[in-house]
Formats: structure tokens, sequence, C-alpha cells
């Protein structure tokens, strides 16, 4: 935990969320244990630990996430930033997966950053 917080705090490496109403980046990730039964994520058992990312679309909005960490994804998040950063790009992009009906199943992405692609590429190929 303590590494991918080091990893996506700060340093100019961003996590993006994006969902069908845009992309906001997240600003702020806290870890936060579930006191009662009011936590609206109801799988959790109280006294276990969960993820709140906070984070602000291009219009300013501001949306919270609340999710059920678990080794694996702190595990895949940590091997897709290092992918990403070996790659010279800035951010990570947790999108839903639309293949399977399944709400709580996302992808993580990079490599999306039309600005660097356009740099890295040559423009024509004979």
């Amino acid at each position: 935990m303590k590494q991918f917080m080091q990893n996506f705090v700060g340093k100019g490496f961003h996590l993006l969320i994006k969902e069908k109403y845009g992309t906001f980046k997240v600003h702020t990730i806290e870890i936060m244990q579930k006191t009662d039964g009011t936590c609206p994520v109801k799988e959790i058992p109280i006294g276990a630990y969960f993820l709140r990312l906070t984070a602000k679309n291009q219009e300013g909005n501001e949306a919270a996430i609340i999710c059920n960490w678990t080794e694996e994804l702190l595990q895949d998040l940590m091997n897709t930033y290092k992918d990403a950063k070996d790659a010279d790009f800035p951010h990570i992009t947790m999108c839903r997966d639309t293949i399977t009906n399944d709400a709580n199943r996302w992808l993580l992405i990079w490599g999306n950053n039309h600005e660097q692609q356009k740099t890295n590429t040559p423009p024509y190929i004979r």
C-alpha cells in the first residue's frame, strides 16, 4: 500500500477514471475503514479497509469512487504504472469493462496520449 501511495500521489503521474460522463483525474486517494453499516459498499465487512478516490473532470465537477481494494488490484496498478512510466506516458486510465455486465470489473490502460503518439510515430513509412 505504501508503494502504491508513493507512486500515485504527486510526482507528475496521474490516475484517470473514464466514465460515460467523461474522464476524471484523481487528486486524492484515501484509505478508510468501515466502522458501521452506513458505508455504501455493502460487500465490505465492518472493520475492513477500502479506498476512496476523489477526482475532478475538466469542467471542475468532482466525483468520489469508493472501492474494495485487493492486493491484486494494487499489484495490477503498480505493474501498469511501471509499464506506463517506462514508455514515458504520464497516466493510467481506469475504465469499465464493457464486454461483461459486471459493474465492478475495470480495465487499466495506458498509452492513450495523442500528443505523445504524434511525436513518436513517423508520419509516413515507405
